[in-house]
């Protein structure tokens, strides 16, 4: 499986939160660059393509409202 560097980027900063949540506007601006319209739909569509490569179980929860996760060792898992 290749991840392409957005998906590597969102993983890579969803698992250095260590279990916190992380917005899309975060992911936006740590992942993408300055220009990207905050108003896209970039990120739930590279969160949704990220998840069917990594496959079940699935690692990322989404937090309505807030953003997503990827739970820590422990913390168990929120339902999509």
């Amino acid at each position: 499986m290749e991840l392409t560097r957005k998906e590597f980027g969102v993983l890579e900063v969803l698992l250095a939160a260590k279990g916190s949540v992380v917005s899309s506007e975060e992911l936006l601006e740590r992942v993408w660059d300055e220009n990207a319209d905050p108003f896209t739909t970039t990120v739930r569509v590279t969160v949704m393509t990220l998840r069917k490569k990594l496959g079940e179980p699935g690692i990322i929860d989404t937090v309505v409202g807030s953003g997503y996760r990827v739970p820590s060792a422990g913390s168990g898992s929120a339902e999509d």
